[in-house]
C-alpha cells in the first residue's frame, strides 16, 4: 500500500481523532463551494436584484439535473474506501475507473439540455430578465459538467483512501481562483469584458479546471509512487459497474429527489414575488455556510463506515456514526445560535456591493432576517439527516435515504408550499414552514432506519482475502 494510506492506518480506529482528523479537511473542502456560490451572489448583488435572485434558483436548477450522475460517481468513494479496507489495492483502482468513464459518458451527455434551458425557463413564470439571467448562468454551468464529474471522481481516489487534506488544498486553491475571476468578469475590470452573471458561471467553471489539472498531477505522482497498474484497470468492468450502479444510483436519486425537490420549492417562492426570492436565496446562502461543511462532514462518516465494514469492523462502524451525531449537533447548533443573536452580521456581506445600484435594501434584509430564524431551527434536523443517511450510505443502504427524501422532499415540503402559492394568500413564512418540517421529519426518521440495524447485513463489495502487494 502507498505511504498516504499507511499513515492513515496508523490513526486510532473508531476514536473522536480519526472521525476529527478525516472529517475537517472534508468540512473545509466542501466549504470551498458554498464559498464559490455566495462569492457569486455577492457580487451579482452589486449588479442587479434581478440578477441576485436569478443566481440561486439556476444554480439549484444545475444541481438538480447534474447530481444524479454526480451522486452515481461520488458512490467511488465508498467502493474505495471499503476496498481500502479490506486490503484490496487493486480492486480500488478498478472502482476508481469506473467512476471516470461514467462521469465522462454522462457529463457529455448533460450537454443535450442546453437548447431545452430556455424554453422550460419560460414556464416558470418569473419575470423574463430573472429568466434570461437564469438562462446564462445554468446553460455555462452546464456546459462545464464533464470537467466537473471528472474532477469528482478523481477527488474520490483520495477521499475514499482518508487522504483529506489532499482534497482540501485543491478546492482551497479553486476558491481563490473562482475569487479572482469572478471579480474580473462579474465586473469587467480591466481588459476583461463585463459579463454580469455570466461570468460568474465562468468563473465556476475555469476554478473546476484547475482542480481536474491538480488531481491529474497528483494522480500521475500517485502511479509512480504507489507502484500499482493504473493503466492496466484502466477498462470498463461489468460486473463492478454493474454492482457500482445497484449501489450508486439509489444513491444519484437520493441526491436529485433532494435537490429536484428544493429547485421546486424556489421556482414556488419566485410566484410571490422577486424579493421574497431574493431573501430566500440569500437564506439558502447563508444556510450552505452552515450546511455544505455538513456534506463534508457526511462524506468522513461514508468513508470511515465504509472502511470500518470493508475491514469486517461494525463496532468501530457504529462508534464512529454516534460520535459524528454528537459532533454535528454541536456545529449546527452553535452556528443558529449566531444566526439568531447576529442576523445583520450574516448578511452584511451581501449588500457589500449593493450601494452602488441604488436599490434600497431594507425591505429584503428585514424579509430574510426572519427567514434567518427557520435556518437556526431546522439546522440540527439537517445534521440528524446528513450523519444518519451518509452512514447507511457507508454500509450500502441506499435505498432507503433515497425513498425517505423523495416523502419528504414532495410530500412534506413541496405539496403544501403548492398549495399554499395556487389556492392561499402566498405568504412565505408558511412556505418556509414546510420546508422546516421537511428537514424535520427526515432527521428523526433517519435516525429511526439506522437504530434498526438492517444496514449491518449489506455487502457492498466482494467477500475474499486481501491482497496487498
Amino acid at each position: 500500500m502507498s505511504s498516504a494510506s499507511t499513515e492513515a492506518d496508523q490513526l486510532p480506529s473508531g476514536t473522536l481523532r480519526e472521525l476529527v482528523r478525516v472529517a475537517l479537511p472534508l468540512m473545509l473542502s466542501s466549504g470551498t463551494q458554498s464559498l464559490m456560490n455566495a462569492t457569486d451572489r455577492a457580487m451579482l448583488a452589486g449588479c442587479s436584484e434581478d440578477a441576485l435572485a436569478a443566481v440561486t434558483p439556476a444554480s439549484m436548477l444545475y444541481w438538480t439535473v447534474v447530481c444524479v450522475p454526480m451522486g452515481v460517481v461520488l458512490y467511488a468513494n465508498t467502493f474505495i474506501s471499503q476496498y481500502e479496507g479490506a486490503g484490496k489495492p487493486e480492486r480500488m483502482l478498478a472502482a476508481f475507473w469506473q467512476s471516470c468513464w461514467l462521469a465522462l459518458a454522462t457529463g457529455l451527455l448533460l450537454l443535450g439540455l442546453l437548447p431545452l434551458t430556455r424554453p422550460f425557463l419560460a414556464l416558470t413564470g418569473h419575470a423574463p430578465a430573472v429568466a434570461e439571467f437564469e438562462a446564462q448562468y445554468f446553460n455555462t454551468l452546464c456546459a462545464g459538467s464533464p470537467i466537473t464529474l471528472i474532477a469528482v471522481a478523481c477527488s474520490c481516489w483520495f477521499s475514499g483512501q482518508r487522504r483529506t487534506g489532499v482534497v482540501m488544498l485543491v478546492s482551497m486553491q479553486a476558491v481563490v481562483w473562482n475569487f479572482a475571476v469572478d471579480y474580473l468578469l462579474v465586473y469587467g475590470i480591466g481588459p476583461f469584458p463585463e459579463l454580469g452573471i455570466r461570468g460568474a458561471a465562468i468563473a465556476t467553471v475555469s476554478a473546476r479546471c484547475t482542480e481536474l489539472a491538480c488531481y491529474l498531477v497528483l494522480l500521475r505522482q500517485d502511479a509512480r509512487s504507489q507502484k500499482l497498474p493504473f493503466r492496466a484497470e484502466c477498462r470498463l468492468d461489468r460486473e463492478l459497474l454493474f454492482r457500482y450502479l445497484r449501489f450508486g444510483l439509489p444513491n444519484g436519486l437520493h441526491f436529485f429527489v433532494d435537490n429536484s425537490g428544493f429547485a421546486a420549492f424556489l421556482l414556488l417562492v419566485g410566484r410571490i414575488s422577486s424579493t421574497a426570492l431574493a431573501a430566500t436565496n440569500i437564506a439558502f446562502s447563508i444556510n450552505g455556510l452552515i450546511f455544505i461543511p455538513l456534506l463534508g462532514f457526511g462524506t468522513a462518516i461514508q468513508t470511515l463506515v465504509g472502511h470500518h465494514m470493508g475491514a469486517g469492523q461494525i463496532a468501530l462502524a457504529r462508534r464512529t456514526t454516534w460520535q459524528a451525531a454528537g459532533l454535528g449537533i454541536l456545529w449546527t447548533g452553535g452556528t443558529g445560535l449566531l444566526l439568531v443573536l447576529f442576523p445583520q452580521a450574516a448578511m452584511q456581506p451581501f449588500f457589500f456591493f449593493s450601494s452602488d445600484a441604488g436599490a434600497s435594501i431594507a425591505p429584503l434584509a428585514a424579509q430574510a432576517e426572519v427567514l434567518l430564524q427557520f435556518v437556526a431551527v431546522y439546522s440540527v434536523f439537517d445534521a440528524l439527516a446528513v450523519v444518519f443517511s451518509s452512514a447507511l450510505r457507508g454500509a450500502g443502504d441506499t435505498v432507503f435515504p433515497m425513498l425517505l427524501t423523495f416523502a419528504c422532499s414532495w410530500l412534506v415540503m413541496v405539496l403544501p408550499a403548492w398549495l399554499v402559492t395556487e389556492h392561499f394568500d402566498r405568504q412565505l413564512r408558511w412556505l418556509w414552514l414546510a420546508a422546516s418540517a421537511n428537514i424535520i421529519v427526515a432527521g428523526l426518521l433517519m435516525v429511526l432506519r439506522y437504530r434498526a440495524g438492517a444496514w449491518q447485513k449489506i455487502r457492498v463489495i466482494e467477500s475474499g482475502k486481501k491482497s496487498v502487494p
